[in-house]
């Protein structure tokens, strides 16, 4: 019982010395004063962190609140798109268009170079382009024939 009591004494003395030390720290005007500086030193940089944080939150909300919008705009669009199906956009072809859809059908089939010389293109990637754009909406086939790619109606 005695052990146990002289263990409870020396802890005592050790938390007790301890917080002896730190008062006679907080008497010391010079301890005090870098305490002090610590403390503000570690508010300082809290203070930036959390303006940082606040920051990237502003942007989130504002990023976050265009989402919303483009959203509530796509769902309008694909409720209109489903309510009226006909009315579907559908690419009308220009006249330049229907007049080289005319010629693919005269030759029946065309190149790049033949569509410049009918046309009177200054560059070959001109009529190679409008063919592309035929194609790609369904109005002509594509052949390759070698290097050469020639065109045919549907």
């Amino acid at each position: 019982m005695k052990d146990s009591t002289e263990s409870h004494k020396q802890e005592f003395e050790e938390a007790v010395g301890n917080i002896s030390s730190a008062v006679q720290q907080i008497s010391d005007p010079v301890a005090l004063a870098t305490m002090l500086f610590s403390i503000a030193e570690e508010r300082k940089s809290t203070n930036l962190v959390v303006r940082e944080i606040n920051g990237k939150l502003d942007k989130f909300e504002q990023l976050m609140s265009k989402l919303d919008e483009i959203t509530q705009g796509l769902e309008k669009l694909t409720a209109q798109v489903n309510e009226h199906p006909e009315s579907q956009v559908t690419s009308e072809l220009s006249e330049r268009d229907e007049e080289v859809l005319a010629y693919v059908r005269e030759k029946g089939r065309v190149c790049a170079n033949e569509l410049q010389e009918k046309f009177d293109y200054r560059g070959r990637n001109a009529g190679s382009a409008r063919l592309s754009k035929l194609f790609k909406e369904g109005e002509l086939d594509k052949n390759f024939v070698g290097r050469k790619v020639y065109y045919t109606v549907k």
